[in-house]
């Protein structure tokens, strides 16, 4: 009789989660899109330190056009969209400043002396507190600050097509 009853309560358990699984399945809950950070105003509480120690002067930050790019030296895309932020230094009137973003700051420097620094400044973010702030989600991330207002927000690689997408109306 025991046996009996243990065999009907383990049916009981499976049948109800087929159910609840069957159920999920059904359900079509929409995914919630990354939020966005355009019109956001940079909001910087803690003093700031690029990849060498020194401290980062915030009104560097908020005054005229930055663009802000999160980037990485373990990060593929990263490297891919390198050479388009150097050359987007050399004609627009912009000031690139970069977030290295949970890196150690000697494969930091390593790959800025082998791939070139296009950046004014990196800020130094190993702990990606400063990046998460930003709402960054990833590497490579690129916000377009004007006076401090983020007016564009790129969350991947940044190429000819998304610059004329995202940023150029800007300039």
């Amino acid at each position: 009789m025991a046996t009996r009853i243990f065999l009907v309560l383990i049916m009981a358990i499976l049948v109800l989660m087929i159910a609840t699984f069957s159920l999920s399945l059904v359900e079509k809950e929409e995914i919630a899109l990354i939020e966005n950070q355009e019109g956001k105003s940079l909001n910087i509480v803690d003093d700031l330190y690029d990849i060498e120690g020194n401290q980062i002067p915030l009104e560097s930050l908020l005054e005229g056009k930055v663009l802000l790019n999160v980037w990485a030296s373990w990060c593929i895309t990263c490297l891919v969209e390198h050479p388009f932020l150097k050359s987007i230094t050399q004609s627009k009137d912009v000031k690139l400043i970069g977030i290295n973003y949970k890196d150690q700051s000697f494969n930091a420097e390593k790959y800025l002396l082998e791939n070139g620094d296009p950046y004014i400044f990196s800020i130094y973010d190993l702990s990606g507190e400063f990046s998460l702030k930003l709402g960054v989600t990833g590497a490579p991330e690129t916000f377009l600050l004007i006076d401090g207002v983020i007016v564009s927000h790129r969350i991947g690689e940044v190429n000819m097509e998304i610059w004329n997408e995202k940023f150029a109306q800007y300039f």
